[in-house]
């Protein structure tokens, strides 16, 4: 049982999105990207409304966190050019699938 607890341990999140899949791929710290439940401050471009639901890999991991669906976030909106995204909400849901994963949506903004 250690064994299996162990190997489940090596596998990562599972992400889906309103954004396909991009075709270029970027590394994660190409460039900063402001997650926030809040507004900004300064003008923006709305680009568009972002959300990701993450998943557990397996029913022995844990579920996954705020931290988690804000590094899905930031990787989603840089891969539509967005600097920013606002007006963040987080929703932790339960299915019989993943017994339990969390649900982050906002707006996808580009900070002029």
């Amino acid at each position: 049982m250690s064994f299996l607890v162990l190997l489940s341990g090596c596998t990562g999140y599972r992400m889906t999105s309103n954004i396909p899949p991009s075709s270029k791929a970027m590394a994660a710290t190409d460039y900063p990207v402001t997650v926030t439940a809040d507004d900004l401050d300064v003008p923006y471009e709305e680009i568009g409304p972002l959300e990701v639901v993450i998943r557990p890999p397996t029913l022995l991991n844990a579920r996954p966190t705020q931290r988690h669906a804000r590094l899905g976030l930031m990787q989603k909106a840089r891969e539509i050019g967005a600097t920013a995204v606002i007006k963040v909400t987080y929703e932790e849901q339960f299915d019989v699938v993943s017994f339990g994963h969390i649900k982050a949506q906002g707006m996808a903004v580009k900070i002029k």
